[in-house]
Formats: C-alpha cells, sequence, structure tokens
C-alpha cells in the first residue's frame, strides 16, 4: 500500500503490484460501506468491470490525478464520480505505472479491509492487507478493471 484515505464510508488505496510478467501497474483499491456499494458496484458494471477470476477488461473508467494526488474515480462515462477526501498523494512509484499503463482499479466489498489495520505495527500492516485483498480475489469479490489515467 502506498497511499490511503478513509474518509466516511469510504477506504481507499493506492498501490503498485508487480505483474507476472516483470512489471508493474499502478492499482487503486476502493471499499465503500453497505449503503454504498450497490451504487459503486452498478457503476463499475457499466463502466465494463468484471468480477476478479482472470483477465481484466480495459473499462470507460478514468482516474483524475491532479499536482500528484489522486482526486477521482470518474465511471459510466464520466455521468459518476468517487472521490477520496481528502485527495490521496500518490507516490513517484504509483504515478510512474500509471503513466505507463493505466491503473487497475479493484472495488471490494464492504468489510474486507482488515478490521483493526491501523493498530497493527507498520511493518504488520502492509502483509495483513494483501492477506485480506488476495483473500478476496481468488473468491471473486472483487470487481476490477483497467482505466486511463488523466495526469494534470
Amino acid at each position: 500500500m502506498t497511499g490511503a484515505a478513509d474518509e466516511g464510508p469510504v477506504l481507499w488505496a493506492l498501490a503498485v503490484r508487480e505483474t507476472d510478467e516483470g512489471g508493474v501497474v499502478a492499482e487503486v483499491i476502493v471499499e465503500v460501506d453497505e449503503g454504498h456499494y450497490g451504487a459503486l458496484a452498478v457503476d463499475a458494471w457499466e463502466s465494463g468491470f468484471v468480477a476478479a477470476a482472470g483477465q481484466v477488461p480495459v473499462t470507460t473508467g478514468a482516474v483524475q490525478v491532479r499536482g500528484g494526488r489522486f482526486e477521482r474515480l470518474v465511471l459510466v462515462g464520466g455521468r459518476q464520480v468517487w472521490e477520496p477526501r481528502p485527495a490521496v498523494p500518490a507516490p513517484p512509484t504509483w504515478l510512474s505505472a500509471a503513466a505507463e499503463g493505466g491503473a487497475l482499479v479493484t472495488v471490494v466489498l464492504p468489510r474486507t479491509w482488515p478490521e483493526g489495520l491501523a493498530g497493527l505495527p507498520p511493518e504488520r500492516r502492509a502483509d495483513a492487507f494483501e492477506e485480506s485483498l488476495e483473500d478476496a480475489r481468488e473468491n471473486g469479490r472483487v470487481l476490477q478493471g483497467v482505466v486511463a489515467v488523466e495526469m494534470t
């Protein structure tokens, strides 16, 4: 996890993942509460996201980065916007990976984020987060799609 924001019912994280081919991919991970999940899931589906189980499609979504900060996820042809509050600082490694090939967006079910993550020792947080995320991916409990990255 390279950056994160937690505001109300939405949790955001930026990560850089290694691919099987030895490259890297920028990833945006978002979790919303039950009251917002249906709307986000519909927006993601309508943008071309799929349940994670195989090939991840390129979608009509986009993420917008301004001044090195991830500001919003735009879905459904620009009609729906999801924003972290505050904007999430995007580390140079994430920006570089995003500039190369867009970003993988992963929408997780409510309560996927490990409970008590903030209370774990710093050296254990990333591992706990990754374990929870991998379990969700392997069990098809995420929606994923590749989106364009608009940087200004």
